[in-house]
């Protein structure tokens, strides 16, 4: 997440930046045509009408290549020659004039139009400048004295040199303190902006750290269990058979001890009839521990139920399930949401941010079937991650298809999608189907193979007229017997149940 934050700041930055250059390249071409209009007023009334045709050429060739500028995408063509145009006029101007001092030495206005670049060029592109302003400024010198006999009559009177040298560098003056100015300005608050996105960083960092506390605290109780199994099978190999009783023993009191602390987290199994009209949960952990968990809640008139199969199996599945029905519990029962896909897309946010998958490469996850049942107007929606809904409706059995991407199990090259939802009406004759992968791909039968995704919604609706305390125990029954002595592959996990 911070990564992320990073680079939205980075790209913001450099928005700025470029608006901010844009914006100084727009007042310097704003400026500029002021000084050309005013040359061309000038000439005009020294009735210099030839002259008059460079500043007021300029300002209508400022007009239109500002119009182009703002209209296309690339810029840089009308940011060039705006800038040569501004740099190259007021030398020629100055030269078919007679000189420096016919002129009040106007090509000053080149110098301007220079300093100006630094508002919106960097690098390599300022030396350009500089070497074509160098170049111009030495071809004027050499050439100054050569051409004064070409000055018009109007301009010979050394009152009016000083008038427009005094046009001339009052008016730069006051442009280059306005300019300065407001690039000061303009520094300042690009300061503020990274004060504030310093201190949003900050934040951040520290919310991260605040939710990593409590996955931290569980994690190290699961270590140091592992630590004590660890710990006691090595001792188990030296010890004579007593001691062996006893670490046996030890062994189990701390798997139980990690049953205890997973049971604390999930709801009470007898409680489901409450806020069902019948259901079951056939939960068969691998180990002792499982990776799959269900959950349910019931508040006002909304039910929501989930079949949850997290990564792994054992402690560290149970692990990935702690995590999961903490996560729900923080967006269902204390944000209190009631959207089936709004409740994936958080439940994706959490996992990814408190696993802090996009800095540490981690890929543990979940998939998950979802539903909420809105006992007013007796509609259901249901969500998914990878795992299906079927229900039974008019003697048929319906599936829908979750979505393709897992929560969590983060990949660098895809983006995070939002999840879909799915609503229709329901009623209480309507049977309600969800479960995990490891009933489907349990190996046993004749031939040792899996039993399938469709051998087990045949299953389910060959039955799914009987009561629910039946069917559960029918399904018990059909997965032993297809086990036989085969070891059981992974956690199970169906849940089935109508709802009033």
């Amino acid at each position: 997440m911070l990564k992320a934050l990073k680079q939205n700041i980075r790209k913001s930055i450099l928005k700025s930046t470029q608006r901010e250059a844009d914006r100084n390249f727009f007042l310097f071409s704003c400026f500029m045509s002021i000084g050309g209009f005013t040359w061309g007023l000038l000439s005009l009334y020294f009735e210099l009408d030839i002259a008059s045709v460079i500043p007021i050429g300029y300002v209508i060739f400022s007009i239109f290549n500002i119009y182009f500028w703002v209209k296309k995408e690339d810029k840089a063509i009308h940011k060039a020659l705006q800038t040569f145009f501004s740099i190259l006029l007021p030398f020629i101007f100055q030269l078919i004039l007679g000189g420096a001092k016919s002129t009040g030495v106007v090509m000053i206005w080149s110098l301007f139009a220079l300093t100006a670049t630094l508002a919106f060029y960097k690098g390599k592109a300022l030396m350009y400048w500089l070497g074509i302003f160098v170049v111009l400024l030495g071809i004027v010198i050499l050439v100054d004295h050569e051409i004064e006999y070409i000055t018009p009559k109007q301009l010979r009177n050394y009152q009016i040199f000083n008038i427009l040298l005094l046009i001339n560098f009052s008016m730069i003056s006051s442009m280059l303190f306005f300019l300065s100015k407001f690039f000061v300005d303009q520094q300042l608050k690009t300061m503020d902006e990274l004060v504030e996105t310093n201190a949003q960083l900050i934040a951040a960092e520290e919310e991260v750290r605040q939710n990593s506390e409590e996955i931290f605290v569980m994690n190290d109780m699961l270590k140091e269990s592992n630590k004590k199994l660890e710990g006691a099978y090595i001792e188990l190999e030296k010890t004579k058979d007593t001691e062996i009783e006893a670490m046996s023993h030890s062994i189990f009191e701390s798997i139980d001890y990690a049953k205890q602390i997973q049971s604390c987290f999930l709801p009470q199994t007898n409680r489901f009839n409450e806020i069902v009209k019948d259901g079951f949960i056939l939960f068969k952990p691998r180990d002792v521990v499982s990776g799959d968990f269900y959950w349910f809640y019931k508040q006002d008139h909304f039910i929501v139920i989930a079949a949850v199969d997290c990564t792994g199996h054992g402690v560290p599945g149970a692990f990935m399930s702690l995590l999961g029905a903490e996560s729900l519990n923080s967006i269902i029962v204390n944000r209190q949401i009631f959207d089936s896909a709004e409740i994936l897309n958080q439940l994706d946010y959490l996992i990814r941010k408190k696993l802090k998958q996009e800095t540490t490469n981690n890929k543990d996850g979940m998939d998950l079937a979802l539903t909420v049942f809105n006992t007013q107007t007796k509609i259901v929606s249901f969500s998914g991650a990878k795992n299906p809904l079927c229900y039974t409706k008019d003697n048929e059995l319906i599936v829908i298809k979750g979505d393709r991407q897992p929560i969590g199990m983060f990949h660098p090259d895809q983006a995070p999608k939002d999840f879909t939802k799915h609503e229709f009406p329901y009623d209480s004759k309507m049977c309600f189907y969800m479960y995990s992968d490891g009933f489907q791909d349990q190996f046993g039968g004749e031939k040792l193979k899996k039993f399938m995704p469709k051998r087990l919604k045949e299953t389910l609706f060959k039955h799914h007229t009987m009561s629910m305390k039946v069917q559960n125990s029918l399904l018990d029954s059909t997965f032993n017997y297809w086990k036989k002595d085969e070891q059981q592959t992974d956690d199970v996990l169906v849940i089935g149940f109508s709802i009033d």
